[in-house]
């Protein structure tokens, strides 16, 4: 997870209230700012607090303000079929259009027994994770992907030729929490990359390279040079297919093709694809006989033979489930830097930042 351990507290009710505050502020319309503010806000409660509050926010307002990104929503389907749609989101901010596209993918899942649906001209859409998670409460096993601005280079080269191009799958597990899994295809976010520059914190070994592909722990070096791939040239193919689903068929920007960084790209729409996919379990056996399937599978895997100094084998998503009940009490952690930066944009918009 990229999780930010220390700084000052802020309530988890009156953080999401005041990120659909500042977006209002930029012209986003209330229900789109509450869907963009919950889904941020979600994402710092699970701890993954690159694609939270805490770093999403300002780059979107930043990218409202200078007119490279749509405040105000709007969706046309251009293809449809009775399980597939495609939605041009006509460079609309990413979470009110993966909302309507999700809708899409788990209705047509309910008639059709699996569905796909893809977005295309959009926008960052937060994590991944709360998309795929949208589908669990209808019995549906749902996967969710984008693809992200290039950072990392196919294998044996140095030159940024794919994104993180993270994805999820969400699975329900009957009385057990639900299976998340939330990755990049690079060994770390690289919002997190971000997040260490701005603490001044060094990066672990392996992580990252500089432009000409040697290995750097310093975050800034790294900003300007490429991600490691997960897994080597697994985590490079991955990444690679995750671009053709998100990026060529749906017709969006792929590979090279994007503008630059989200934060430092304020003149060009960042033409980003998204692709959801639904399965009704129903279509396959009973959600009771798979609950209790999942239930099974996941108490044979807590009591698997542990490594000398583990305490605990945790299933997918549980550890980000621990995080988001602590953080509903606790709240959420901003360092110094970040917390100096939301104060200065909420006086200059006219709405205070919540005291810790």
């Amino acid at each position: 997870m990229a999780t930010i351990g220390s700084g000052v507290f802020i309530k988890r009710d009156a953080l999401g209230e005041w990120a659909k505050n500042i977006l209002v502020k930029v012209g986003v319309e209330d229900a789109d700012a509450g869907i963009v503010a919950d889904s941020l806000l979600a994402a710092n409660l699970r701890g993954v607090d690159t694609h939270g509050v805490t770093r999403m926010l300002g780059v979107y307002v930043k990218r409202i303000e200078a007119g490279v990104m749509n405040p105000v929503s709007r969706f046309d389907i251009v293809r449809e079929r009775a399980a597939t749609a495609l939605i041009d989101c006509h460079n609309s901010i990413g979470q009110p259009g993966s909302r309507f596209a999700m809708r899409k993918t788990i209705e047509k899942a309910r008639g059709t027994g699996a569905a796909f649906v893809a977005t295309t001209h959009s926008n960052h859409y937060g994590a991944a994770a709360y998309w795929a998670m949208m589908a669990l409460e209808h019995g549906m096993i749902d996967f969710s992907s984008v693809n992200t601005t290039a950072t990392l280079a196919p294998t044996g080269g140095c030159q940024a030729m794919f994104g993180t191009n993270p994805f999820a799958i969400a699975v329900p597990a009957g009385k057990d929490i639900p299976f998340v899994l939330d990755m990049a295809t690079t060994l770390v976010a690289r919002g997190r990359v971000v997040l260490y520059a701005k603490q001044n914190k060094e990066l672990q070994p392996g992580w990252a390279f500089d432009a000409q592909g040697r290995p750097t722990t310093d975050p800034r070096v790294a900003l300007k040079g490429l991600l490691a791939p997960m897994g080597g040239y697994k985590g490079y193919g991955i990444a690679f297919a995750v671009d053709i689903l998100s990026g060529i068929l749906t017709g969006s920007n792929f590979g090279k093709h994007f503008p630059g960084m989200l934060a430092e790209n304020l003149e060009k729409p960042t033409d980003v694809g998204g692709v959801f996919a639904a399965i009704d379990i129903e279509s396959f056996m009973d959600l009771d006989e798979f609950s209790t399937r999942m239930e099974q599978v996941y108490a044979e895997v807590r009591s698997c033979a542990k490594t000398e100094g583990v305490e605990r084998i945790y299933v997918p998503g549980e550890i980000e489930h621990a995080m988001a009940k602590e953080r509903a009490q606790t709240g959420i952690p901003f360092p110094p830097e970040i917390r100096k930066e939301y104060i200065e944009l909420g006086q200059r918009l006219g709405v205070p930042f919540p005291e810790a």
